[in-house]
């Protein structure tokens, strides 16, 4: 969403508030399974709203693309697959999208054709063009015309694809409507008939145009969607259990029905922990969705040359990066495990990290409360975890209020943001249960629709990116960190700069720091004045001592004269 799109600005788009106009919001739980029949019309609405397209024009071009890729992490058994099937299957680009897509970049290339014969033109008639320049300039404008005319062929063959396909589309869906009006005429017949076997006969005939209708609902589904998040789709484990770390692309996929801005989505599901046959000793899955995480991380800051030539790396390094984006923690209902808590330590530092209570719908309201504040409790004093805006949460909690059928007041993430998500998943879009059918793309049933809505249409997938980024460039720091020597503290503490960068000099410990050097400054000095003093002192008492011998030889020779006196006044007496 861009700075200058406000958010209440979008539309929002049919009945629901989950942005699924297939599934028509309840205030409850319904009070009976539907029919098989009630099921296969919501099948028929998910293909009309998946084939929903504005039809006033051919193309269909984005704005902007860039990357986003999530990872689903928890036990095993808690439904991860299904909810990445599950989560983005009302905006899985159709055929129909597909082809308009290319249209437009087909109608962008004629038209850069015709700019540039248009220029060749303009020169060819200028003054300046001498005889030379004109001639080339006409063999020029030859081959770009002949590549105007190949580009408009292609134009045209991909409208008429589009059409064809959209014929067919309609033809469809014109027969699925005849069997339900058909359907719908022969029950009650059979409802009202009294003989029995007539009304055995009409039930039959009701089964058989059961199983054409649900053959053409099908074929509707396949000519609308592309199957790379189908149950049926190949390198994803085919709908089975995950075994590996596998990745699904939804390319170019729109933040919403109708939007100009999309996101190339890879959706990287990884193996449960904690399973007998997956999760061996010396094949742990913990350690293989770390190893996954790290290993993005260590491509990103390896990337020293950019892989799109339009564009420079920093730019390529932003938006299209291989960092895991959104990390979504399933946690089974009713209670957190330790292993939960020591893959969430393991990751919290790495990724962003979105716990979410899985299989929600087995919770009571009551029951769904009192676990997140537990979850949350428990992770207080160990796990990080990613807080979407809380204006966004208010806005996207309005919006659900204002489109419910009657008063619903949804609190999501709690008073600050901070609780657990609790979210289902289903191929279906919905189970079914003896005391009625939970809908996951139902506020009342579910929080995916909430979750959805504050990653795509309220721009949680930039703060997502960001705060990725964040932590990988802080992993970065500490990887060089761990491999520097080990430093000595003595001399770190006498080199003041050093000291200041590593942040010994904080706040809160510079003035007692200076302090302490200051003290051991004086003491150096005061040691160093005493020392010299005593080697002072130590001169003065040698040369007193010298002093000493020098008056007591001085004393000697004064008495040898004396006595050399009087020895030669006794021979002058003689």
């Amino acid at each position: 969403m861009s700075d200058a799109e406000s958010y209440e600005a979008i539309p929002w788009p049919g009945q629901s508030a989950s942005l699924f106009s297939s599934v028509r919001p309840s205030p409850q739980p319904s009070v009976a399974p539907p029919s098989s029949g009630e099921v296969s019309a919501l099948a028929a609405h998910l293909a009309d709203h998946l084939g929903e397209i504005a039809e006033d024009a051919d193309a269909l071009a984005f704005e902007h693309v860039e990357s986003f890729n999530l990872l689903c992490v928890g036990e095993s058994g808690l439904g991860k697959s299904t909810f990445l099937r599950n989560i983005f299957a009302h905006l899985d680009p159709t055929k129909l999208h597909e082809v308009r897509r290319r249209v437009a970049a087909m109608a962008d290339v004629v038209q850069s054709l015709e700019d540039v014969i248009a220029r060749n033109e303009h020169e060819s008639g200028h003054a300046q063009c001498d005889d030379v320049r004109a001639l080339a300039l006409r063999e020029e404008r030859t081959l770009l015309k002949a590549k105007r005319g190949e580009a408009l062929q292609t134009l045209e063959d991909l409208k008429l694809a589009k059409r064809t396909q959209e014929h067919a589309v309609g033809a469809l869906r014109s027969e699925i409507g005849v069997l339900a009006s058909r359907i719908k005429e022969l029950r009650g017949r059979r409802d009202a008939e009294e003989d029995d076997d007539v009304a055995a006969e009409l039930g039959r005939q009701v089964i058989e145009l059961q199983g054409e209708r649900k053959a053409k609902e099908a074929l509707l589904t396949s000519e609308l969607r592309r199957s790379n998040l189908d149950k049926e789709s190949d390198g994803g484990g085919g709908g089975g259990q995950t075994t590996d770390v596998v990745e699904r692309l939804i390319k170019e996929m729109p933040l919403y029905d109708g939007a100009r801005q999309g996101l190339d989505v890879t959706l990287i599901d990884t193996p449960g922990y904690g399973d007998l046959l997956v999760d061996t000793p010396g094949r742990s899955s913990a350690d293989k969705v770390v190893a996954e995480v790290e290993r993005r991380i260590s491509v990103h800051l390896a990337q020293e040359v950019a892989s799109r030539d339009d564009m420079p790396l920093d730019e390529e390094k932003k938006l299209w990066n291989g960092l895991v984006h959104l990390c979504l923690f399933f946690i089974p209902p009713h209670r957190m495990k330790r292993a939960d808590v020591e893959l969430m330590q393991r990751l919290h530092t790495l990724v962003p990290l979105v716990v979410v209570i899985a299989k929600s719908d087995t919770m009571t309201t009551e029951e769904t409360w009192k676990f997140k504040h537990q979850v949350c409790d428990q992770l207080k004093q160990h796990v990080s975890t990613f807080r979407f805006n809380e204006r966004s949460i208010k806005e996207v909690e309005q919006l659900h209020a204002e489109h419910a059928v009657d008063t619903f007041q949804p609190l999501y993430g709690g008073a600050d943001g901070s609780l657990p998500w609790a979210v289902m998943g289903a191929d279906d879009s919905q189970r079914e249960y003896i005391w009625g059918t939970a809908i996951t793309n139902e506020p009342r049933h579910s929080e995916l629709p909430a979750l959805r809505d504050l990653l795509l249409r309220a721009g949680g997938w930039q703060q997502l990116k960001r705060d990725a980024a964040l932590k990988a460039d802080k992993e970065a720091a500490r990887r060089a960190k761990a491999t520097l020597p080990p430093r000595r503290w003595g001399s770190e503490l006498w080199r003041g700069t050093r000291v200041g960068a590593e942040g010994l000099l904080s706040s809160r410990l510079l003035s007692p720091l200076l302090a302490v050097l200051a003290l051991v400054a004086a003491l150096v000095v005061a040691l160093t004045v005493r020392d010299a003093f005593h080697k002072e002192m130590s001169s003065v008492l040698t040369l007193e001592q010298q002093l000493e011998a020098l008056g007591r030889d001085l004393s000697s020779c004064s008495q040898a004269r004396d006595a050399l006196d009087r020895a030669s006044s006794a021979a002058w007496c003689f």
